[in-house]
């Protein structure tokens, strides 16, 4: 039950895989796609399940949530960092690729199904709150990786992306409402509609996102992912990095409910995002690319297994 639950979610990448190889969708209309899923339908989603399920209690009570998810990104900074030493690589930028691969993995969008199938749409907003961890980890270590450890402070700047600011306010948003009372019926009515609206585009991102992430896969070659990098990279982002993760989580009694959502975001392949990060840093996109495709086909075995052992 557990395996066709998963298998349901990546359905729809193998959709856009197949979309993509049959050339019934552009590169243009992917980017321009993903453009809208950030900047639209994700904030959107942001939005509506802040403001449906959270009061300003509920977001100071689960505030361990982006402090573990910059927890697992930083197991896998330090663990790339200590391989990218050891194995032997083409050139800086196909290492500094690497290391960015095990440093930031798929922290919303294939997440986002699971966690709804799995746990509820309660856990949804959950999950969109550990990834302001996430995001910080991006253009902080993420991009400390992916530039051979050489941080330009105009990388800053990117932490004020279109999500992390819906984040910031929805939570002003929440703090605002728990402190003033309106009872106004025409603002609560607007309120209410205007919620409907962004949770209607919200209920939307799913879809979108993974069909989208799967296109994107679908312009990568099969025939080069079973190599020894791509398969050791695997090794370290499908299971060595969720196990210390985890056992990191039980050493600091991370509460359940937490737990549970950092658990599921461990266990994920690497970022989709990297394949562009990539290409913008002048990095080695093709390798960033064909390790997001092996990982992602890899997880549809590990991801089963370790949600088997979650109680």
């Amino acid at each position: 039950m557990l395996l066709i639950k998963i298998l349901s979610v990546f359905l729809i990448i193998i959709a856009g895989i197949f979309i993509r190889k049959k050339g019934l969708i552009s590169p243009i209309t992917i980017k321009e796609t993903s453009i809208v899923i950030t900047k639209v339908f994700y904030p959107s989603l942001i939005f509506s399940s802040f403001l449906k399920n959270f009061n300003f209690s509920d977001l100071t009570k689960n505030s361990l949530l982006p402090i573990g998810t910059f927890l697992i990104m930083l197991c896998g900074y330090i663990y790339g960092f200590i391989f990218s030493k050891i194995l032997p690589f083409k050139n800086e930028k196909e290492k500094n690729t690497f290391h960015f691969q095990c440093t930031i993995n798929n922290y919303s969008f294939l997440p986002l199904p699971i966690i709804l199938f799995l746990f509820g749409e309660r856990y949804v907003p959950l999950l969109i709150l550990s990834t302001f961890g996430s995001e910080i980890s991006v253009w902080t270590i993420g991009i400390l990786a992916l530039t051979g450890n050489k941080f330009e402070r105009k990388s800053l700047k990117n932490l004020l992306s279109i999500p992390m600011i819906s984040i910031l306010i929805s939570v002003l948003i929440i703090f605002f409402k728990d402190i003033l009372v309106i009872k106004n019926e025409i603002l609560v009515e607007t309120g209410k509609s205007i919620l409907n609206v962004l949770n209607l585009m919200g209920n939307a991102t799913i879809p979108i996102a993974l069909f989208i992430a799967g296109a994107k896969m679908g312009e990568v070659e099969f025939k080069n992912l079973f190599n020894f990098k791509y398969l050791f990279l695997s090794f370290l982002r499908l299971i060595l990095i969720p196990l210390t993760s985890i056992s990191l989580f039980n050493l600091f009694s991370f509460p359940y409910e937490i737990k549970k959502v950092l658990f599921v975001v461990a266990i994920m392949p690497t970022a989709i995002a990297s394949i562009v990060l990539s290409s913008a840093f002048e990095s080695d996109s093709k390798f960033a690319a064909e390790s997001v495709l092996l990982t992602h086909l890899l997880s549809l075995i590990t991801i089963p297994i370790f949600l088997s052992f979650l109680k």
